[in-house]
This record gives structure tokens, C-alpha cells and sequence, in this order.
């Protein structure tokens, strides 16, 4: 195992010392970060990019060609997590997290300053979804590495927690996403936002990751990852080897990989695809009535993850991912119902409460995620189970699940269908779990 810093655990190469604490919050806002720059481009996909890049589709049409290119990323991620996985259980956590928010945050305020198939014709959409690419490379490599950072340096009996941290850093980044849509489209009005003031939120990303790479330099490397890497090379094999990955860690990757489609499918695919839905089958809600409702299901979910966090322990872990496999499936038909009232509030609500399972899953997964995998394949075993997952629920699932809602004349059927086939595979790979004593 090769490490570029030798730093004593728990210290900078300063030698000032970072408390478990500051180390928890610097995961949390670093991912908080990249989630962010990742989700704003499924949310600004979803009504702004088809006209801009993909003229000549009809506006449906268009839609799905504007998230065919935010699906892109979901099929490269598996590389990132493959890419970024190795570096982090073989170079170390710091220099690789620091290099997938470089990455990240470059791509990012690429998209807001790119010109438009009006203005450079076929080149527009295809840079697009080269930058889109490279977010999916970044994202492929963070949350993971965000969480065995977390897990890591947490005491031992705060570990579920702190598991945590990077998860409700998701939600503030989705948060911070919804926000800012709703901010700058309410300040230069719908026609200006459509036109040129959705750069403002991707250029926003340039201020947010110079504030977390200040943030993420400081760290150390995790106590595990030195006593690892100060150790002879592991007899399973060498560290970051994905042959050594499905070797030693086969079941938990499968495993890890069925649990989290249920919540990666809510997130991506439901929250996201809202928009494009609205928008054109239920003329009588608002692309910012769905901004305000992400602001609402971001803050409902920060609430919900550090709760279950905190006490997901006492619960049952295994316990947790069944009822929110559950609560996936049960609430997949009412959802919709409620959207397809037309009513703002029924809107909202079908977005908060459906994000109830997403937030006690994302409270205690992380952490039990992270510790189901040896510490030399783990940052790789947490990055491909993730991005395994994800390619389902986020790209795989959704884009056909689109298609047939617009050859079906806008029936919510086939949305109600994927959320529930979703959710059976979170509560499935609940029931593999190992039974908590």
C-alpha cells in the first residue's frame, strides 16, 4: 500500500490536530458540495437544457435528450468508483477526495459557462455531456470516500452517526441546489431564467469548491488507513484491487449494491424526473412549485437522517433498510395521486413524506455500509456498490420509465411501477442482511 501522506492520525501536515468533530464536518460539507454541483445539473436538465442544446426535438422529446445527457454520468460513475476507489485504499483519502471536488467543481462551472447549440452549433451538446461525464467520473469517487473518512475517525460509538454526516451533506447539497433555482428564478423572472440565469447556480460552484478544497486540505489521513498501510501488503491481495474486492467482499457488494436502488431511485429519479413530469402532463403546478418543494424535501430529510442517525443503532440497522424498503413501495401509488391533483400542497406533501424512508435509510447505511468491507477494498467496495446502484436507479430505471410515460399520454403508471420495483429491491436486500444480535 503506497501513501503520499505520512502525517500522524488525527493531524494535518501541520501538526494541528482535527477533532473527530471537525472531521465529520468537513466530510459533510465537502460532499454537501459536490452534491450540488451533481443534482443541479438534473435539476436544470429537466426544463432548461432540451430548447437550449437539443433544438429541434419536440419538447418532450427534447426533455429526454437533455436527461439522457444528465444519465450519462450514472454509466461512467462505475469508473469513477473503480478510478477514485483504487487511488483512495491505495494512496490515501485525502488526496483522492481532494481530486474528485477538483474534478467536480471544473466541470461544473464548465457547464455555466458553455455557449448553446444557437451560438456553436453541434458542439454545445456534445461538450455538454463530456462535462457531464467528468461530473460522473467525480461523483463516483466522493460520497464514498466522504464516508470512510466520516466512519474512520469517529469514535467508536458514534460511528453509525457519523456515517451520517456525509448523507445529510447530500441533503444540504440538494438543499442548496433547490434553493438557489428558486432564489435566481424568482429574482430575473421565468423568461431571463430560461434564457441565461441558470448559469448563476453553476458558476455559484467555483466559490463553493475553492471553500471546500480549504476545507478538505486540512485533513489527515484516517487512523485505519495508516495502521493499513504501515502493515505488510494485505495476503488477500493488494489494496484497491477490484479482483481483490470480489474476492474477499462478494456478498457485501451485492448486497450493498440491492439496498441503496430504493433511496438512489428516490433521489435521482423521483425528485428529478418531477420536473420534467410537471412540466408537461400537469400544467397546473410550476417548475417553481417543484423548486419550493425540493427546498421543503431537503430540510424535511436533514431532520430525518441526523434523527435516525442518532438512534438507528437502538432501532436495528437491518430493521431500518426493510421498513424503508417498505415505506418505498407503499407510498409509490399515493405519491402520484397526490401530484396528479395539481395541487401545490399535495405536491409537497407526496415529496416530504416520501422522503421518510429515504432519510432513515441515509442515517444508518453509511456506517454499516462502510464496516461490512475490509479497510484495504474499502473506499473501492463503498464507490462500486454505490455506483452500481445508482446506474440503476438513476439511469437504468428512469430513462425507459420517462419513455413510457410519454408513449402512455402522460400515465403516472409507469412511475408508480418504478418506484415500487425499487423499493422490493431495498427491502430484498434488507432480508440478506446478517441478523443483528
Amino acid at each position: 500500500m503506497v501513501v503520499k501522506d505520512t502525517a500522524t492520525p488525527g493531524r494535518t501536515r501541520s501538526g494541528r490536530a482535527l477533532t473527530p468533530r471537525q472531521v465529520g464536518f468537513a466530510a459533510m460539507i465537502g460532499n454537501a458540495i459536490e452534491l450540488y454541483d451533481f443534482i443541479l445539473y438534473s435539476f436544470i436538465a429537466a426544463t432548461v437544457f432540451g430548447p437550449l442544446f437539443f433544438p429541434g426535438f419536440e419538447p418532450w422529446l427534447g426533455t429526454l435528450a437533455a436527461l439522457s445527457g444528465h444519465a450519462v454520468a450514472f454509466f461512467v460513475r462505475p469508473l469513477g468508483a473503480v478510478v477514485f476507489g483504487r487511488m483512495g485504499d491505495r494512496y490515501g483519502r485525502r488526496p483522492t477526495l481532494l481530486a474528485s471536488l477538483v474534478l467536480m467543481g471544473v466541470a461544473t462551472v464548465g457547464i455555466g459557462m458553455l455557449p448553446t447549440y444557437a451560438a456553436v452549433g453541434v458542439a454545445a451538446p456534445v461538450v455538454l455531456v463530456l462535462l457531464r461525464l467528468l461530473q460522473g467520473l467525480a461523483v463516483g469517487g466522493e460520497y464514498p470516500g466522504a464516508v470512510v473518512v466520516a466512519v474512520e475517525h469517529a469514535p467508536r460509538n458514534l460511528a453509525t452517526f457519523y456515517g451520517a454526516l456525509p448523507q445529510i451533506g447530500n441533503m444540504i447539497g440538494i438543499l442548496m441546489a433547490g434553493a438557489s433555482m428558486l432564489a435566481v428564478n424568482m429574482a430575473v423572472g421565468t423568461q431571463t431564467w430560461l434564457s441565461w440565469g441558470w448559469r448563476i447556480p453553476f458558476l455559484l460552484s467555483g466559490v463553493l469548491v475553492v471553500f471546500g478544497v480549504v476545507l478538505r486540505a486540512r485533513l489527515a489521513e484516517t487512523p485505519e488507513f495508516v495502521a493499513a498501510s504501515a502493515r505488510v501488503e494485505a495476503q488477500r491481495g493488494a489494496p484497491g484491487s477490484l479482483a481483490t474486492l470480489l474476492r474477499v467482499a462478494r456478498r457485501p457488494l451485492v448486497v450493498c449494491v440491492l439496498i441503496w436502488i430504493g433511496p438512489v431511485t428516490f433521489g435521482y429519479a423521483f425528485l428529478t424526473s418531477l420536473l420534467a413530469y410537471v412540466n408537461k402532463y400537469q400544467p397546473g403546478l410550476s417548475a417553481t412549485d417543484v423548486q419550493i418543494g425540493l427546498v421543503l424535501t431537503a430540510s424535511v430529510l436533514v431532520a430525518v437522517v441526523a434523527l435516525s442517525g442518532r438512534h438507528g443503532d437502538g432501532w436495528g440497522r437491518r430493521r431500518v433498510v426493510i421498513v424503508s424498503g417498505l415505506m418505498t413501495i407503499g407510498w409509490a401509488v399515493p405519491a402520484y395521486l397526490l401530484i396528479g391533483t395539481a395541487a401545490p400542497l399535495a405536491l409537497w406533501l407526496a415529496m416530504m413524506i416520501g422522503a421518510i424512508s429515504y432519510g432513515i435509510f441515509g442515517g444508518v447505511v453509511p456506517a454499516m455500509m462502510s464496516q461490512m468491507f475490509p479497510v484495504e477494498v474499502r473506499y473501492l467496495g463503498v464507490a462500486v456498490a454505490i455506483a452500481a446502484s445508482a446506474l440503476v436507479g438513476g439511469a437504468l430505471l428512469p430513462l425507459p420509465t420517462l419513455a413510457a410515460v410519454g408513449a402512455y399520454g402522460g400515465s403516472p403508471v409507469p412511475l408508480m411501477v418504478m418506484m415500487g420495483l425499487s423499493g422490493l429491491a431495498t427491502t430484498v436486500g434488507g432480508l440478506l442482511l446478517p441478523r443483528e444480535r
